[in-house]
């Protein structure tokens, strides 16, 4: 990902990507609070070929997602906010009518409100129980930021109709979460993830002024970490920026 504007379309599209891919990386997981990171960029695999973790494979920590990129050096997705929410509009193959609207009212508004984030949620959850599922469950970070608790998995059937229903539902969150998440995690638009990610430690009095992007980067290869992953200020920072990981005491859905 590179700032240049000639990129910037394709650099919008891949962030995307990244957001839509951890969504269904975390959903087609079928364990019961199954404890483990899961990176968008490094679970690149399409839904149906989520990992089923067994009973004793489920801990209070959490698995490392394997070896992580080394941060980058300050590099931007874009020049502004502006110029990223121009790319997404511009990017009909991948933005919605319903998306294109809200990021135009967020270009006259300096961003993507509280109303139209929650309300898209809400179009989300709505949706998918209009499909028949019992209960759809999104946990809310204390950045006011959201993501889709995990599931009991259902049968092959079951799954792969729920695949299919969680792709038509999510159609018209994409976009729209993604500003709004770098709005809250990522306004300078790092396009390295750990250095977003640290980013937004520092703002929030998270972690002290030297804790870098390559140390959190070497704790995530090695799985041992200096900071407290289940604390929530820590995993809206991660969410924000497209990095879940799932712990025991989360939620759980029952969809069936």
């Amino acid at each position: 990902m590179v700032p240049e504007c000639t990129e910037s379309n394709s650099s919008a599209r891949r962030w995307r990507l990244l957001l839509v891919v951890s969504v269904c990386a975390l959903l087609t997981l079928g364990c019961v609070a199954c404890a483990g990171e899961r990176s968008a960029s490094e679970t690149p695999e399409p839904p149906d070929s989520g990992q089923t973790l067994n009973d004793d494979e489920i801990s209070n920590g959490e698995s490392s997602g394997g070896s992580v990129a080394v941060p980058g050096e300050g590099s931007r997705l874009a020049g502004s906010l502006d110029e990223y929410i121009d790319s997404l509009i511009a990017d009909t193959e991948w933005t919605t009518d319903y998306e294109r609207e809200i990021l135009e009212r967020a270009k006259a508004n300096g961003g993507v409100s509280v109303t139209d984030y929650e309300q898209t949620w809400s179009r989300y959850k709505q949706c998918m129980l209009d499909k028949g599922y019992k209960e759809i469950i999104l946990i809310k970070y204390p950045n006011g930021l959201y993501h889709e608790a995990p599931y009991q998995e259902g049968t092959t059937l079951q799954m792969a109709k729920h695949d299919q229903d969680m792709q038509t539902c999510m159609a018209d969150v994409g976009a729209v979460a993604q500003v709004y998440q770098m709005q809250i995690g990522n306004p300078t638009l790092f396009s390295d993830k750990n250095e977003a990610i640290v980013d937004c430690f520092r703002r929030n009095n998270l972690v002290p002024m030297t804790y870098t992007a390559q140390q959190y980067a070497q704790e995530r290869a090695e799985g041992e970490y200096t900071i407290d992953r289940q604390d929530m200020e820590i995993r809206g920072c991660e969410v924000a920026n497209g990095l879940f990981a799932s712990y025991v005491d989360d939620p759980v859905e029952q969809l069936w």
